[in-house]
């Protein structure tokens, strides 16, 4: 068992060291010039005369004052459910209100959500005094927790964080090495293991005791594993709303990986370290001021990195067939909207109706066809396929306009671009190499929104930004 190396100290070290520390805090606080307390902070006015050390001890205190309110409703909420347990039937304490289990009755008396009501009842369960099922009292089964959570030196996700990871560990750890760990990990949380120094945050106490949990229980790293495994999902709503699509999930940590790394591979403008010349050095760096200028949040940029991964895997020969045709997504469309350039269309599958401007984008890709429609709905004609640029013509754009995006600086790969028409295919414009140009899905959706333009030099199209983008 690889524990980390830490000297074994008395269970109240921590929480006496911390308490001391905390105590000339508040002493210092209730000297200060301010005079402030936590309850009379709400007084109107009142924050904006603080000084700014006034204002962070403020907080401090209120944090402070929150996390003791915290422990003292998990003790309750605890106390509740021991009181509201299945085997006591009629009488149990949330039986008697109206409620099938206790987290019920906590959120009724207390307001919160479903999610921490069980939070309460679970970290309460684990850091103060329980009971068995016959009622005889039990020792808590985090003891150092829970004092220093009851002292205010510890909040409910600390407190939690510890006594979920170390609790994985506690079948199969030695009971002397647990506390160790306990007291450790309360140490650290409440900065009473560096005399001096300031609290870690509950991130990053729970990256300490997950080292911790594996350290204690190494025949359980596996198993753990394991189970994560099988909660693996992903999930993809068919109901809009507000015009997106919302999505989610949880993947290995291993998948995980593997996508921030393709992620900040395509967002970094330095993607493949080599020997560079001082032009393209100058030339590097100017590319990373550029990038500065970009109005798109990380997520953003996260979001069309992966509209542009979708787009490059539904054009793969490697991707999987439906009845021996490539993944392909309908959408019907008046010819009247067409010739209008306004209005919307639909997506089969998909309830809401989604603009032109998303219709003129979908035109220009393979992996879409367009069904149109009469005024009355009756079909009128489906599109082929010629009005998409083929392997050989996306090449051919490759070739001339380079190995990524045709905006300037742009560092997302032409592979993982869509291929457009600058004459539209709908006023005619031809599925040409002269006609085309491969832009990512962001800036795509960027001319399509008329900040963008598009111009061709002696038969090489350019993309002009914005003049808020130009110097």
């Amino acid at each position: 068992m690889n524990i980390p190396p830490t000297k074994a100290r008395p269970a109240k070290t921590p929480l006496e060291s911390g308490a001391r520390e905390s105590g000339a805090r508040e002493s210092g606080a209730r000297g200060s010039a301010s005079g402030v307390g936590v309850a009379g902070a709400g007084s109107p006015g009142l924050l904006g005369s603080l000084s700014g050390e006034e204002l962070l001890q403020l907080a401090s205190d209120a944090a402070r004052a929150l996390r003791r309110c915290e422990a003292t409703l998990a003790e309750v909420a605890n106390e509740i459910a021991v009181r509201s347990d299945p085997a006591r039937g009629s009488a149990g304490l949330a039986a008697r209100h109206g409620h099938h289990r206790a987290s019920q009755l906590i959120e009724q008396v207390s307001g919160v959500s479903a999610r921490t009501a069980s939070r309460l009842i679970r970290v309460g369960g684990r850091v103060f005094d329980r009971a068995t099922d016959t009622g005889l009292p039990l020792p808590p089964l985090f003891p150092i927790v829970g004092e220093a959570f009851r002292a205010g030196l510890l909040g409910i996700d600390t407190a939690d964080t510890i006594s979920t990871e170390l609790g994985k560990a506690a079948p199969r750890a030695k009971v002397d090495a647990l506390t160790v760990a306990e007291a450790t990990l309360v140490g650290e949380a409440t900065g009473a293991t560096h005399p001096g120094g300031a609290p870690l945050s509950a991130d990053l106490v729970a990256v300490q005791a997950r080292v911790w949990r594996d350290a204690l229980d190494e025949d359980g790293i596996e198993p753990r594993a394991k189970a994560a495994f099988e909660q693996r999902e992903l999930w993809v709503s068919r109901h809009p709303e507000n015009g997106l699509i919302g999505f989610g999930g949880k993947v290995t940590i291993d998948v995980g990986a593997k996508l921030l790394a393709l992620l900040d591979a395509i967002l970094s403008p330095r993607t493949a370290p080599r020997f560079l010349s001082n032009q393209e050095r100058a030339e590097q760096e100017e590319a990373e001021r550029e990038l500065t200028k970009d109005r798109r949040t990380p997520g953003q940029q996260r979001a069309d990195v992966f509209a542009a991964m979708i787009d490059s895997l539904a054009r793969s020969t490697d991707a999987p067939t439906v009845t021996g045709a490539a993944p392909t997504v309908v959408v019907t469309v008046t010819a009247d909207v067409l010739q209008k350039k306004t209005g919307t269309g639909t997506i089969v599958g998909i309830q809401d109706p989604v603009p032109y401007s998303t219709i003129r984008q979908i035109l220009c890709d393979a992996s879409t066809v367009p069904a149109f429609l009469d005024p009355d709905g009756a079909l009128v004609a489906l599109g082929t396929e010629n009005r998409t640029f083929n392997r050989l013509q996306r090449l051919g754009m490759i070739a001339r306009d380079g190995p990524t995006c045709a905006v300037k600086d742009c560092t997302i790969p032409a592979t993982a671009t869509e291929a457009h028409h600058i004459q539209e295919w709908s006023d005619g414009g031809q599925t040409d190499v002269i006609n085309g140009i491969l832009l990512c899905w962001y800036h795509h959706r960027m001319l399509d929104f008329g900040e963008w333009t598009i111009t061709v030099d002696n038969g090489k199209p350019r993309v002009v930004p914005p003049d808020w983008l130009q110097r």
